[in-house]
């Protein structure tokens, strides 16, 4: 898994009693500490969800709980996290639903390019009152990880970004060589847009642009814009493939040690930072796209059907080898 892509970055929580020392928040009735994940991309809706997080905990406890914010992945990567949240050492995460995918293998579907028409789409889907939510919420329950799940929030959109050229089509990265994660979906994904896919790191994409190992990535657009992808690759097309799904949950036993009453005010402060969140990743990306094509980043419109057709029917083969055509239904339906 790649260690310095946003999306296993997570923000995390441990109590003050403990040592927060990965990613998140922390929550007790002493205090909690607080981190964001960070995979190299830069998630600052997650920052946002996190702060909101916190301000409504401790107004609405009259400080009984106090919550610290360790953002870009301070106290480590994604999957420490979570193991420090399963023994009790570390409270809270807020990042990629990816991290919690070897627990909860039915988030993977949400690697899946164009799973969502539009941004109503994606909130309906992470509303708490929804199906999918339901789904999930059993599922983390289920897993046996020691968590639970608090609210389902955004990160951003993801686009494509090349030094090849302008794209506005599939046709434009025929034989384009591609940086991807080591997801077998990210290759079958991109292979079947044309592009010669290969696995490479986060911090190796600015150096590989620059030498020729690839010609072309796809990032978050706060991640592009944060580590200045741009002066390597200076065309940046609105694909909007993905909407990032993450999540914000809390371990069972942190929980578990407050009063109901405290209990109530986190998991209603998690689904208000959860809408401020994917809020902020909507306002987030029309401002930094404003900013690149102020530095001289040619951005360009898709035809966004053709890269839709190529994409879709992946969607049923994933979702009939993972068992999951259930829930893909749920979410067709929304």
């Amino acid at each position: 898994m790649d260690t310095t892509d946003a999306r296993n970055n997570p923000t995390t929580t441990s109590p003050a009693t403990g040592h927060c020392r990965h990613p998140a928040h922390c929550i007790t009735r002493h205090g909690a500490k607080t981190t964001t994940g960070d995979r190299g991309e830069r998630t600052p809706p997650w920052i946002d969800a996190a702060e909101a997080f916190k301000t409504e905990v401790e107004e609405a406890s009259d400080n009984r709980l106090t919550v610290e914010i360790f953002p870009g992945g301070q106290l480590g990567n994604d999957q420490t996290v979570v193991d420090e949240i399963r023994i009790g050492t570390t409270d809270m995460i807020i990042g990629g639903v990816q991290n919690i995918a070897p627990y909860v293998q039915d988030f993977e579907i949400f690697s899946l390019n164009y799973l969502f028409d539009n941004m109503d789409a994606f909130r309906a889907a992470a509303a708490p009152e929804s199906p999918v939510f339901s789904h999930f919420e059993q599922e983390m329950t289920d897993s046996g990880s020691g968590l639970e799940l608090l609210a389902l929030t955004g990160g951003g959109t993801r686009n494509l970004s090349t030094n090849t050229g302008p794209v506005t089509e599939p046709d434009d990265l025929d034989d384009v060589k591609m940086r991807i994660t080591g997801s077998q979906l990210d290759a079958k994904t991109w292979q079947a847009l044309g592009a010669l896919t290969t696995s490479l790191p986060w911090t190796e994409i600015y150096t590989g642009m620059q030498t020729g190992v690839i010609g072309a990535f796809e990032s978050t657009i706060s991640g592009f814009f944060s580590s200045r992808l741009y002066e390597v690759a200076p065309y940046h097309a609105k694909t909007e493939h993905q909407i990032m799904m993450s999540h914000i949950s809390i371990g069972e036993s942190s929980l578990q040690r407050l009063s109901e009453q405290d209990q109530a005010i986190v998991r209603e402060a998690a689904r208000h930072a959860a809408e401020l969140g994917t809020a902020k990743g909507v306002e987030y990306d029309e401002q930094l796209l404003s900013q690149l094509t102020e530095r001289g980043v040619t951005v360009t419109e898709v035809d966004k059907q053709k890269f839709i057709d190529a994409s879709r029917p992946l969607h049923d083969e994933f979702a009939a080898e993972r068992g999951v055509s259930n829930l893909l239904a749920l979410i067709r339906a929304l």
